[in-house]
């Protein structure tokens, strides 16, 4: 199911996530879907989907370790 909300409404939804106070939803993305976030309930892993110059910024932030990964690769690669 997929729910229009801003964001002061979406954090509201829910809590006890294993990721832990995170009270994000699984997917969201802005109306124009210019970049996509994915954090699925039972994953440990984040996907983010984005221009090139997103997801560089991404990979340059220390604190984000990032990494890229084609479609047909393991995503719980260490």
């Amino acid at each position: 199911m997929l729910v229009e909300a801003g964001p002061e409404q979406a954090l509201t939804w829910r809590t006890g996530h294993m990721r832990g106070d995170g009270r994000l939803p699984d997917l969201f993305f802005p109306a124009d879907r210019s970049w996509l976030v994915s954090a699925l309930w039972d994953d440990t892993w984040t996907d983010v989907g984005g221009s090139a110059a997103l997801l560089a910024g991404l990979r340059r932030n220390p604190l984000v370790k990032a990494r890229p990964v084609q479609s047909d690769e393991d995503l719980i690669r260490e």
